[in-house]
Formats: C-alpha cells, sequence, structure tokens
C-alpha cells in the first residue's frame, strides 16, 4: 500500500511510465480498495527512462507481470491468448472462445468478492495483435490493431427474427399477424406539459414505424388536444371506464386487446437463461445472467406477438387469456425467476388480452385495477402468461396526468384501494413487507408451469446462448 501511494504522489520519482484505466472509489467504505481509486494496468510504455513503444505486445505484457506488483489498489488487466486458426474448425473455436470470455468479462462484477470488483467491471473486449509491427504501441494515435468489441444491443428486423426465434416450435406456429390486434393507449392529460408532448409522439411513432395506428382512449377535456397531435382519439372517460371501453371495441372486433401505458420508452427482450433451474441462484448470479444475455430492442407490435403467441401455444389445460411483462426494470430480479410465470401479477402498463376472455376492470377501484384484473383472469382461465425475459422502460409514478393525479400525497387512496383488494382476494393480495402502500400478489395455488419443451427455440433458429457482437 505504502507503494502504491507512492506512485499516485510521486508518479515521476521512480522512473515508470504506465498506460491506466481507473475506477471510480466509494468514499465512505471501509476497505482500502474502496477509500482510494484503484489503478487498473493494461500497457507499459516505459521503464527508468527506457522506450518499450516499439517492442511487440507480447514483450511489453511480459514486462507489465515483471515491474507491476499487484495489491488492493494496483491491478493488471485481465487478458487471455487467442491461438492462431487456420481452417474454418479452428477459427469457429476461436470464436467460440472470445464469446465465452465476453460472457466471463459481461458477469465478473456481479460475482466477484468485494476486494475484486472495483476491477472487474467492464463494457466488453479489446482484441489486439500480439505479435509482429502491427502490434506495437502507436501513442497518441488511432488505428485498426486494437479493436473494441462490445455485445450488441440488436434492433429492427433483426431483432423480431431472433425474438420470434425464442419460441417453440408449437408457439411460433400460434404467431399473429399485427392485423389481429387492436392496439389501444390509456392516456388523459398528458397533452399539459412538453415533457408529457414527448413521450405521447414517442410510443405513436413506435406504432406508426410498424405501419400500424393504435387508438388513443383519453379524457373528454384533452380530446381535441390529442387530435391536434395528428392521433386516432376518443373520449374513454376516466382510468377504469377507458380501460373497459377498450376492451369491449377490441371483443366487439373479434380482435385481441393490447393496451398500452402513453409513457414507454423502450420493450427490451433479453435473451439468455431459460431452463427450468433445481434450485434458486442469488441475486448477484441473476445479475451477471442478465450482464450476458442477448438484448433485442423490439417494436410494441412485435412484443404482443411474442406474448400472444407465448399465451396460445401455452401447453396446459388451463389456456391464459391475458399476457403481459415483467413489472420491474430490474433485469437482475427479472432472471431470478422463471423465464415465464403463469400465476404472477400482470402489468397494466402493457397487456395482452384474449376477445373471448369476459373478465373486466373493476369499476369499484380507481388504483391497483391491473392486480384485480389478474385476479380475474386466475381465477376464470387458471393461469395468466408474464414473460419475465420482457421489460419495458415507462415512467409509471413520476410522470405528470394519467393515474398521478389520482394519487394524493399522504397515499389514503392507494390505501383505500388495498383494502378493496383484500376483501375481493383475501389470501393472495398483501401487503408489500418493504414499500408502503404497495401490495404483493401471490395466488394461494400451486403455479401450473407448462413442461420446458415449451420454452426450447425452434430448430434452425439462434441456439439461445448465441452471442451477437459488433466491431467498433
Amino acid at each position: 500500500q505504502q507503494q502504491q501511494q507512492q506512485l499516485q504522489q510521486q508518479p515521476q520519482q521512480n522512473g515508470n511510465s504506465l498506460v491506466v484505466d481507473s475506477a471510480g472509489a466509494d468514499a465512505e467504505a471501509s476497505e482500502p480498495w474502496m477509500q482510494s481509486t484503484t489503478i487498473v494496468v493494461f500497457d507499459i510504455l516505459a521503464v527508468n527512462s527506457i522506450g518499450l513503444s516499439q517492442l511487440t505486445l507480447r514483450e511489453r505484457r511480459a514486462k507489465l507481470l515483471e515491474v507491476v506488483k499487484e495489491g488492493p489498489c494496483l491491478r493488471i488487466a485481465r487478458s487471455i491468448e487467442l491461438p492462431v486458426a487456420v481452417g474454418e474448425a479452428a477459427i469457429n473455436a476461436r470464436v467460440e472462445a472470445a464469446r465465452q470470455e465476453m460472457d466471463r468479462a459481461l458477469g465478473a462484477y456481479s460475482t466477484a468478492t468485494l476486494a475484486e470488483k472495483s476491477s472487474s467491471r467492464a463494457a466488453g473486449l479489446v482484441f489486439k495483435q500480439l505479435e509482429g509491427p502491427s502490434s506495437q504501441y502507436l501513442a497518441g494515435r488511432r488505428s485498426s490493431r486494437w479493436q473494441q468489441v462490445e455485445k450488441e444491443q440488436v434492433t429492427g428486423e433483426q431483432a423480431e427474427a431472433l425474438l420470434f426465434g425464442c419460441l417453440s416450435s408449437h408457439e411460433f406456429a400460434c404467431l399473429p399477424t399485427k392485423d389481429e390486434f387492436s392496439f389501444c393507449v390509456i392516456s388523459a392529460r398528458r397533452t399539459n406539459t412538453p415533457e408529457g408532448v414527448r413521450d405521447i409522439m414517442c410510443v405513436e411513432s413506435q406504432f406508426k414505424t410498424c405501419g400500424v395506428t393504435p387508438v388513443w382512449y383519453v379524457d373528454a377535456a384533452s380530446l381535441q388536444a390529442y387530435r391536434a397531435l395528428g392521433l386516432d382519439a376518443k373520449v374513454g372517460g376516466k382510468l377504469i371506464p377507458a380501460r373497459n371501453m377498450a376492451l369491449e371495441d377490441a371483443a366487439r372486433n373479434g380482435k385481441v386487446c393490447v393496451q398500452v401505458s402513453d409513457d414507454i420508452g423502450r420493450w427490451d427482450y433479453f435473451n439468455g437463461q431459460s431452463e427450468k433451474r433445481e434450485k434458486k441462484i442469488t441475486l448477484s448470479e441473476a445479475n451477471g445472467e442478465a450482464k450476458c444475455a442477448e438484448r433485442y430492442r423490439v417494436s410494441p407490435v412485435a412484443a404482443a406477438q411474442f406474448i400472444l403467441a407465448k399465451m396460445r401455444g401455452a401447453d396446459s389445460e388451463s389456456k391464459p387469456h391475458l399476457g403481459g411483462v415483467y413489472p420491474l426494470g430490474n433485469t437482475g430480479h427479472a432472471f431470478a425467476t422463471d423465464e415465464v410465470s403463469r400465476q404472477n401479477f400482470i402489468l397494466g402498463d402493457f397487456f395482452v388480452a384474449e376477445p373471448s376472455s369476459p373478465c373486466r376492470f373493476d369499476t369499484e377501484l380507481t388504483l391497483k385495477e391491473d392486480y384485480d384484473y389478474t385476479c380475474s383472469h386466475i381465477k376464470k382461465h387458471g393461469s395468466v402468461m408474464r414473460c419475465n425475459r420482457m421489460i419495458i422502460r415507462a415512467k409509471h409514478e413520476t410522470n405528470s396526468g394519467g393515474a398521478c393525479s389520482v394519487r394524493d400525497a399522504a397515499g389514503e387512496r392507494e390505501r383505500e384501494n388495498i383494502r378493496v383488494l383484500q376483501r375481493k382476494w383475501p389470501g393472495a393480495i398483501s401487503p408489500h413487507p418493504t414499500r408502503p402502500n404497495q401490495i404483493v400478489l401471490r395466488w394461494p395455488r400451486k403455479e401450473q408451469r407448462p413442461p420446458a419443451e415449451s420454452s426450447k427455440p425452434r430448430k434452425g433458429r439462434p441456439p439461445k446462448n448465441s452471442a451477437v457482437v459488433t466491431v467498433a
């Protein structure tokens, strides 16, 4: 530690010149590595005034390991060597080795010990030539000799093809067309602020890109303001009547109702661990799996198609008539549970409902109506379909207008609705253990899980552990 302090305070006196990356520090932590900056060294340019930049990377790396002694606050960047590849089999083996190292690097922080965390966070890999003139260090210049590789976030048609490739053969056979849906955006009083208008147009544009025009169910006072934005808007009234009107309109036209909140920024699917686990994993392990997962940025239309295909392809007697997304934005928590849940809460911000279901929203409620709607579906149809790898990014309780205008600062309206829910669904609705005025849905019956086969990818589709990378 004394050597490290001297290096930080008087870097010129020891004659060493190092190229380093630094990680952030936590001033309130008790461990030495969390009280000061951790230096992560990845190259060495000179030792005792003797330049090394003309040496090959292999030679510089050997000198680096000789000179630098690791400690709590001084680390050497991890590296592996990929052998020269000749022939298709050798090249594929090399690619697979790089892919495995990518997953290890991305998940390392989540599973590292406390002392290793400061040097374990990574965004990807850097490929460098080890031998020959191209491995020399070019100070202050950019070149193709170093290639940065990160896990790609796939978008557009490629993302949707990969998303549908996660369906089993039976589920894929149930994949609907976009014309089978009635897309309904539930909104109210959002046009009063520039932020609200931006959110509205963000949602609308994501549908228009898919060739779909959603119907906006809005309050009467704001109808003309919504139409002035070029939206197909109609009066839906307050939140619960608007939701029921959307359900009735869709059922009347024989279409599947998709209800959408007006503040969703994106829909992401994380393709990773899908097999049923024998035992629970820790949150750190789940965070590591989420970091390594492929990420598909998909449209709301593709998300609805995927969920409905899972619903209709469910291999069980109780076919779900309601499906949705994971209710939180925390991918670690999402990976700590199974790929799908059959008797868990379906978030009202984005859900898919079959037209044949008689379930409707309870007009006695003004908040938390989606909990009641979920319970109604489980009671009537035996299950729901929550896709725990599909995650939306929404503002929920932080924006103005909508349901947020119904809440009061004291939380009494929340509690009123909670009392109604507990009266209607005793044993299923309980207070949240840590969050005031929040609840947890635990259906008292044993969860009915489909067999593992239903989550297997179709033959010919990309395997779930395939990595998609981009080279910068």
